[in-house]
């Protein structure tokens, strides 16, 4: 009877030992969830610099069934773990924190700029004046949130402001409606409706009205000339 006792105090002794209140900084070490859960493994050097967590889960704004805020913290990333009544066996990652080694992606104050970016520099950032959303792929430089669109960078850019939407990038854009496409490349740009294809390619093309042209053929319409002039 005597052994049982103090086997009992032993192990509940054991347990408030394992008890930590509050909360503490630590490392993610591991993000491979066995169970997919969207979990992952964190050190506590404030706690046992050598001894890693059980499976944590991430405390996110909103999650459900097959959907939520999915923004899994990298490995080496430092977050702010909290327990569940205390025990250590049952660990919440709370937030990400940035430090001295890893800044955040823009220095700081920045007045009315919100931003969301990942390691390989995928970027949208918010800006309140003027009304602007920028949406960037990555590789984009990380002295810069966002980079300057530029036509000839790595990166491709959709800026929404007040003049209105602009898209640059060094290769191509296509608009799809159904089968109606806009492709514009550096070098021509086709427009295809309904499987019939325009392709412009030049050094110049004008078309200029004030009235109406209309151009129709059922079978072939060919102009070919050094200098072919009408009227």
């Amino acid at each position: 009877m005597m052994e049982e006792m103090l086997d009992t105090l032993e192990r509940s002794i054991e347990d408030v030992r394992r008890k930590f209140y509050g909360v503490a900084t630590g490392t993610v070490t591991d993000v491979d969830d066995p169970l997919q859960l969207g979990r992952v493994k964190v050190r506590l050097e404030s706690v046992d610099a050598s001894d890693t967590l059980s499976w944590a889960r991430l405390a996110v704004p909103f999650a459900g069934f097959m959907s939520g805020h999915y923004f899994i913290p990298n490995v080496g990333d430092a977050v702010l773990v909290g327990f569940e009544h205390g025990d250590l066996n049952a660990p919440y990652v709370l937030g990400g924190l940035w430090n001295a080694m890893s800044r955040p992606p823009l220095m700081s104050p920045q007045d009315q700029v919100r931003a969301i970016r990942t390691l390989g520099g995928n970027q949208i950032v918010l800006r309140e004046s003027p009304a602007t959303i920028t949406v960037q792929t990555g590789p984009t430089t990380p002295g810069a949130t966002p980079a300057p669109a530029v036509a000839t960078a790595p990166y491709h850019t959709i800026e929404l402001g007040p003049d209105g939407i602009t898209a640059t990038t060094a290769k191509k854009i296509t608009l799809q409606v159904a089968t109606t496409s806009i492709v514009v490349e550096p070098t021509r740009i086709t427009l295809s409706v309904g499987g019939s294809t325009i392709e412009m390619t030049a050094a110049g093309v004008r078309i200029e009205a004030t009235g109406k042209i209309d151009v129709k053929a059922a079978g072939t319409c060919t102009v070919q000339a050094a200098l072919v002039r009408i009227n």
